[in-house]
């Protein structure tokens, strides 16, 4: 009888969660490359065995949280650990990034990330890959916030909150909360264990799932940490935005004193889901949207009802306009940073005594027209193909055609001989032509192959 101890199964891969020591740094280019060839970036599989290339993984993508980490912090953000109050990094908590200063602000920019995302990150395909930390962090969006005034009077820039809609599972090993990607990732039993099971212990109060962490932050961070007279933007990322409409929509007539302006970039909560009226004028006039498109960034595709002329999907309650990714939606506030952090410091910039509103647009946009040759509306009927006319018209079908082989002699020409080989042409197999059915050779056929017969006959009548 078999028995496997526990002793017996293979250990999981460890790696350092240190870049230098995964074989990597930061060129002055600010990407992540190769130690032992520079022209390399993240090498993701490292082994054929699946363990221990999200292992490696997880050091990684640990590694770059934490460059991503000290580079906000140097900008002048600092965490803070949620549920408010909490002080002991070693108890259950989700950390948010908050600017030094947030108190004394008067305008105020809150970031909801996508859910699949660490703390500060945007894309790791971008961080890792061409384009740099920076780049694919919320790095290079904070540092161009801090560059805006809070409004006409007040040149001083605004606060900042990143809230944190994806490390919401907490990790008490490494005492801090992850991703459910990074969580797989986690050090486990052995290198053939299925997963880390997520149990109650696993969740931080009040920040158990998304929903929670967006009322979290409404309820709890910007009613404490915020100054009562500082307006809110809201930037959402994918369905971190969705998630924001959806609170926005519940809670609206106790938020809508103080929301400057929504940024939806890559969100697709439709509009026909939203119940409050009021938070629907709202997105009519102090929101907009920002969709995967060809189009460059700015582009504008949609007016708030929608526009039925494009596939791509716009009945948002608000203007959409392209985001100039075309893919993916990790890369749409990359892609677009400039136009939506440019229309926020529009609104910022709004003369006292005034409301904004979004102004009256012409849409003129509309796909592209499909290829003749691809439209439904083409009348086939006088189509013709034009080889087989000719060979109807010569009264043969194109496999009764024979083409001899011919030798095509070189042109005589100053400093080459008459004796270079010549261009010949061949005809396919005569077997394939008799497959084909090809009449008279065919008929050849036919003859060897009766002949072949008679002379196994008479072989057969000299053996007896």
């Amino acid at each position: 009888m078999f028995r496997r101890l526990w002793s017996g199964l293979p250990a999981d891969p460890e790696f350092p969660v240190d870049l230098e020591k995964l074989g990597y740094f930061i060129n002055e280019d600010d990407e992540v490359r190769s130690i032992e060839n520079p022209n390399n970036y993240f090498k993701y599989y490292l082994s054929r065995n699946p363990r221990w290339n999200d292992r490696q993984r997880f050091a990684m993508n640990q590694s770059l949280r934490n460059e991503i980490h000290d580079r906000l912090e140097k900008l002048g953000m600092k965490k803070e650990l949620l549920p408010i109050g909490t002080k002991d990094p070693s108890e259950p908590h989700v950390s948010i990034f908050v600017s030094s200063d947030l108190a004394l602000k008067k305008r105020v920019v809150v970031i909801f990330g996508e859910t699949l995302q660490d703390l500060g990150v945007l894309a790791h395909r971008v961080i890792g890959g061409a384009g740099g930390v920076n780049k694919g962090s919320l790095v290079s969006i904070v540092a161009e916030l801090q560059k805006q005034r809070t409004s006409v009077t007040d040149p001083s820039p605004p606060g900042i909150i990143l809230a944190n809609m994806g490390e919401l599972i907490w990790w008490p090993e490494g005492k801090l909360s992850l991703t459910n990607t990074a969580f797989d990732g986690v050090p486990a039993r052995s290198a053939v264990h299925n997963g880390n099971l997520i149990m109650k212990s696993n969740l931080v109060e009040g920040n158990e799932d998304p929903k929670k962490h967006v009322n979290h932050i409404f309820g709890k961070v910007i009613p404490q940490l915020v100054n009562k007279d500082a307006g809110i933007d809201i930037i959402g990322v994918g369905d971190g935005a969705d998630y924001v409409e959806q609170y926005l929509d519940l809670v609206w007539d106790a938020w809508k004193h103080r929301i400057n302006c929504l940024a939806l970039v890559g969100g697709l909560h439709p509009v026909w889901e939203l119940h409050n009226e009021k938070f629907g004028e709202f997105l009519k006039n102090k929101a907009r949207a920002y969709a995967t498109c060809l189009e460059p960034a700015g582009f504008l595709l949609s007016g708030p009802e929608g526009n039925p002329k494009t596939t791509i999907f716009t009945d948002l309650g608000c203007p959409v306009f392209s985001s100039g990714e075309t893919h993916f939606t990790e890369l749409t506030l990359i892609a677009s940073a400039s136009v939506v952090l440019d229309w926020l410091q529009e609104v910022a910039l709004t003369p006292e005594g005034q409301d904004y509103k979004n102004p009256e647009f012409e849409i003129v946009y509309a796909d592209p027209i499909m290829d003749p040759i691809m439209d439904d509306d083409v009348d086939w009927s006088e189509w013709k193909d034009d080889e087989k006319m000719e060979g109807e018209k010569n009264g043969n079908d194109e496999s009764q055609v024979k083409v001899k082989p011919v030798k095509v002699e070189p042109e005589e020409t100053s400093g080459k001989g008459s004796n270079e080989p010549g261009l010949v042409l061949v005809t396919r197999p005569a077997e394939n032509q008799v497959k084909e059915g090809d009449g008279e050779n065919g008929e050849k056929h036919g003859d060897a192959s009766e002949k072949a017969k008679e002379g196994g006959e008479k072989n057969d009548e000299d053996k007896k």
